[in-house]
């Protein structure tokens, strides 16, 4: 639909902002050799996707010109810093791109790149046509979610008009021309699968409410799972082991420990002296196929065995919480410990959080499809730790839960790659760290 011509536009424009900013090193630089193309490169492409972490190319960003330079300017900063480290880590002191020309770099991704992307959010609102939708459901059910759809498309998915039985959807489809179908109610496209069909061989275009709401709402919604039962659970269950998803978690998981083992010590003296020993929190949590491990933490709150079994342990975090805990979960170092769980295998870099085996089977009644978090390993950080943060009460925990669920559905090495970098926004923004 709408959202895939989007994505279209917006790989070729980013690839744009990489040549472009291959051109403009080209004018500045000295002289210019096949080794300095490939690190210019390796800094453009940085750049362009530290820009992407930081939403510079979304719609709802595009809309804001403080938003769009800010995400630029923190993309374009972040961006140059890891093209420098990776263009010393692999061509070493040899390297012939210089300071000045990635400081040049910085301040021309900064000053230009947000007037392109301006430029780039006014074609796409002109050039695009939004998509006049006939939704094959009732909207008292479907239509606060299909709302958020709309939003989230700025105008480029348009509702225009329902039909909850199949008299009412026989009397739109007899008036589609330019339309698309948006089929909600399963049950009813069933109905009348054959009215549709006769139009789909028109060139009429047809989409279920599944792909829309994953696309553009970037979560499952269990409503939406529900009606779609069959589908989801095969989905969910063709959910394989990745071999090269555990080597990414072996290398990342030894270079962050390394980094993290300083920062793990100093604050381990910290919390002895604010409230004593023990340093390392552990915890039972469940794990892969729902297999119980010992989580850890560098403990952040006062014990309180009583809170700890309380229905929900959350909801006493502040006030068990310590001055040093504060710093802990406000810089996440809290969470350094857990690259030993990485490295032993009991975790995995990304995935859904662990959870406490009592919680877990409490959320697995109460929450369809919960269970289904299991089928991959537990992260350190996570699609729905990017999107949501803490959970206090079931309405939340649902939430959270289907943004898991798109995860699993949809997991793959550059999701999680996008999700290790977004985790630095994250990181930076002290968000979530309640």
């Amino acid at each position: 639909m709408m959202y895939k011509k989007i994505v279209y536009q917006k790989k070729i424009y980013m690839a744009l902002l990489v040549m472009l900013l291959l051109l403009f090193q080209y004018l500045y630089a000295d002289r210019f050799t096949p080794y300095r193309i490939i690190q210019f490169l390796m800094t453009n492409v940085a750049v362009v996707s530290f820009i992407f972490v930081f939403h510079g190319f979304e719609l709802k960003t595009l809309k804001s010109i403080n938003a769009v330079i800010i995400s630029t300017i923190l993309g374009s900063f972040l961006g140059v810093l890891v093209g420098m480290f990776l263009i010393i880590l692999i061509f070493g002191a040899s390297r012939d791109v210089y300071r000045h020309e990635f400081i040049a770099t910085t301040i021309a991704a900064s000053l230009f790149i947000p007037i392109l992307s301006l430029m780039y959010y006014r074609m796409i609102l002109s050039k695009i046509p939004p998509s006049y939708c006939i939704v094959l459901g009732d909207k008292a059910t479907y239509g606060s979610l299909l709302a958020e759809v709309e939003e989230s498309a700025q105008g480029k998915i348009v509702l225009y008009q329902w039909a909850s039985t199949v008299d009412q959807a026989r009397e739109l489809l007899k008036q589609v021309e330019h339309e698309v179908i948006l089929i909600a109610n399963l049950q009813l496209y069933r109905d009348i699968a054959a009215d549709v069909y006769e139009l789909e061989k028109k060139g009429v275009q047809k989409y279920y409410i599944t792909e829309v709401v994953e696309d553009w709402l970037y979560r499952i919604p269990i409503a939406i799972a529900q009606e779609y039962r069959d589908y989801y659970e095969i989905s969910f269950n063709q959910t394989p082991i990745s071999q090269e998803k555990r080597i990414m978690d072996i290398v990342l998981g030894s270079i962050m420990g390394i980094v993290a083992l300083p920062f793990i010590l100093l604050f381990g003296i910290l919390v002895v002296l604010n409230s004593g020993f023990p340093v390392i929190f552990k915890q039972k949590r469940v794990g892969l196929y729902e297999q119980p491990f010992v989580f850890y933490k560098i403990r952040s709150l006062k014990e309180d065995k009583q809170s700890e079994n309380s229905p929900n342990p959350n909801s006493t975090i502040t006030q068990r919480l310590t001055w040093s805990g504060k710093i802990l979960r406000k810089t996440r170092v809290d969470e350094f410990p857990q690259f030993m769980n990485i490295l032993n295998g009991t975790m995995s870099v990304v995935g859904p959080r662990p959870e406490m085996g009592i919680y877990h089977d409490k959320w697995k009644e109460e929450i369809p499809f919960y269970g289904f978090r299991t089928m991959v390993r537990p992260g350190l950080t996570g699609w729905a730790q990017i999107n949501y943060g803490h959970t206090t009460d079931l309405d939340e925990y649902i939430r959270k839960t289907e943004y898991d669920l798109y995860y699993v559905k949809n997991k793959s090495l550059s999701f999680d790659i996008q999700i290790i970098m977004k985790t630095f926004e994250t990181f930076l923004g002290m968000k979530g760290g309640r």
